[in-house]
């Protein structure tokens, strides 16, 4: 005997859009650059020199100065840490731990503001 009077289950079924959220990676990358926004913002108001762009190159890229940017490989999950000297020196960092590139990333812009802030105190 039925519990809910009806013989036959019901497969009523519903239907939907199933909608395409970032990766993981591609995430990090965006938080990444929203901390570092308000970061630089609250620290030093007028600096502009930051990009903190994210786009497509096929990869996307978070581009943090003409200088430095963050790539994030969907295939591999790797994230490509680069940043070129001016004396033509590159470093490259692979690795897929997000964590070792953001100290690596907010040691670069505490180094790259404090430059910065000495330039500028020399010009005053």
């Amino acid at each position: 005997m039925p519990l809910y009077g009806n013989s036959e289950p019901s497969l009523h079924q519903e239907s939907g859009t199933v909608l395409q959220f970032p990766l993981r990676g591609e995430a990090l990358l965006v938080r990444l650059a929203e901390l570092l926004r308000r970061r630089v913002a609250e620290l030093v108001p007028q600096f502009d020199r930051l990009l903190l762009t994210l786009s497509r190159h096929p990869l996307l890229r978070l581009s943090i100065d003409e200088s430095a940017y963050i790539e994030f490989d969907t295939q591999s999950t790797e994230f490509d840490l680069v940043i070129e000297a001016p004396s033509g020196t590159r470093m490259i960092i692979q690795t897929t731990d997000f964590d070792a590139v953001v100290k690596f990333v907010l040691q670069y812009v505490v180094e790259k503001l404090s430059d910065e802030t000495v330039l500028e105190a020399a010009a005053s």
